[in-house]
């Protein structure tokens, strides 16, 4: 394995391994075969990736967290499918939801509702009736508006909701700005410090019309410290026992959010999650410490990964177009995808590196813009990556794609959306077939 394929590991899928022919396979699968099979752009996710995520977040906490019983949800939102929410389940894993279309496919897919929390800043009237009627476990409030409504159809329902409070801790993050969502004027949650949070808080309990669980926050994601968690832990406790001193309530479960960053091209080695478990542990302890004159129970801790658990367990295959030159001396290296299929570079400026899928180990002779089909001038997946001189119709890599590109793909320029599998030893599965122009054409009456 060449040097810069080694540099490589921590950002490729667990069963990567090079053939003696110079192939890229992934579980024991050739990344050609898989291609000329299905087609490109193609979406490839490795289900023994997932699962050794998934045993990595359980085993960690258990082993550096003895405060309190701990739940994980996975954050469906950075991508969600039935077959991985059937192996997600399998796991053992919560979901956390963000809409009726995730809840439907989880629903659809068998995954325990009682498993399910639902979130979003603006959670329509049907989908809270579809939530309740289902049987979601836990129902995350993020505005006053959400009270009144999810207040209303439960009565008319005849049922009384699980709920947590989404508390707006004003806890900065070191991330990119659209990353950040715990900060005073976040668009998601109660504000802590104008006193909203201890407001609404009271207004539930008062009225009795839902079931206060927990109190919730979330800071931001690509997190690459465990201040952000702690700050937001210490607040949300401290909240909780100024409201036990006025009414006697204390929350069964607290969550500080998820967003753990994983390595990028730009930044290898993120901090161990034992570093994570290990500083709950002590600010969960600290905060029980202050309620000893009063036997409580520890509240369960609850956290939300979506992109540690998915992201290196997906990659996306694109076939090489047109290769073009200019006078400015950028070598622009044209592939079958783009923003369509990923948006984060144009979006927030994610950083991605690539492989050639064949001639793995050649060393880097060019340094190419790899650009997408699309037209925009901001249709650009990698701005600048060494590679082999490639050639029209060979298959270039990009890893980390597992997280947040499918979940916002498109049908820009009425391109159909690519295939997703799901491949293991014993065989490969189509978790989406690709899109045909049918499918685009179908949604246009009168055609």
């Amino acid at each position: 394995m060449s040097s810069s394929l080694v540099s490589l590991t921590t950002l490729l899928p667990d069963t990567v391994a090079v053939s003696i022919e110079d192939v890229l396979h992934i579980a024991g699968h050739s990344l050609p075969a898989l291609a000329q099979e299905y087609g490109t752009p193609l979406y490839i996710f490795d289900r023994a990736t997932i699962v050794n995520a998934c045993q990595r977040y359980f085993q960690t906490f258990e082993r550096h967290y003895q405060a309190s019983s701990v739940r994980i949800l996975y954050a469906s939102k950075a991508y969600l499918s039935p077959l991985l929410a059937r192996l997600l389940s399998e796991q053992g894993m919560g979901l956390d939801v963000v809409s009726g279309g995730e809840l439907t496919v989880a629903q659809r897919a068998g995954f325990p509702m009682e498993r399910v929390s639902f979130h979003g800043n603006n959670k329509s009237a049907g989908e809270l009736k579809l939530a309740l009627q289902l049987g979601v476990g836990r129902i995350i409030l993020d505005n006053w508006n959400e009270i009144e409504r999810l207040t209303r159809i439960a009565t008319e329902l005849g049922v009384t909701p699980s709920v947590l409070l989404r508390v707006a801790p004003a806890v900065e993050t070191d991330t990119h700005r659209y990353l950040q969502t715990g900060h005073a004027s976040s668009k998601f949650g109660f504000p802590l410090h104008n006193g909203e949070a201890r407001m609404a808080i009271l207004r539930i309990l008062g009225e009795g019309k839902l079931r206060l669980a927990g109190l919730h926050a979330h800071t931001g994601t690509m997190l690459r410290e465990t201040r952000p968690y702690e700050e937001s832990l210490q607040r949300l406790m401290a909240l909780a026992t100024e409201i036990y001193a006025d009414t006697q309530w204390w929350p069964e479960e607290v969550c500080p959010g998820g967003g753990w960053a994983i390595d990028t091209p730009d930044q290898i080695d993120i901090p161990s999650l034992d570093l994570l478990a290990r500083a709950l542990q002590a600010r969960m302890q600290e905060a029980m410490a202050s309620v000893t004159q009063i036997a409580l129970p520890t509240p369960t801790l609850v956290l939300e990964p979506g992109r540690s658990i998915i992201a290196r367990a997906g990659v996306a295959v694109y076939s090489v177009g047109a290769l073009k030159a200019t006078p400015a001396g950028v070598n622009y290296l044209f592939v079958d995808g783009g923003m369509a299929d990923n948006i984060r570079p144009a979006l927030y400026d994610a950083l991605y590196t690539a492989l050639p899928v064949e001639r793995v180990t050649t060393q880097g002779a060019v340094d190419y813009c790899v650009s997408g089909r699309y037209c925009e001038s901001g249709d650009m997946l990698i701005n600048n990556v060494r590679l082999p001189d490639m050639r029209e119709g060979e298959l270039l890599l990009l890893p980390l794609t597992g997280a947040y590109c499918l979940p916002m793909a498109s049908n820009y320029n009425l391109v159909p959306r690519p295939a997703v599998i799901l491949v293991d030893e014993q065989g490969v599965q189509v978790m989406e077939r690709r899109e045909t122009y049918d499918d685009i054409l179908s949604r246009y009456q009168g055609l």
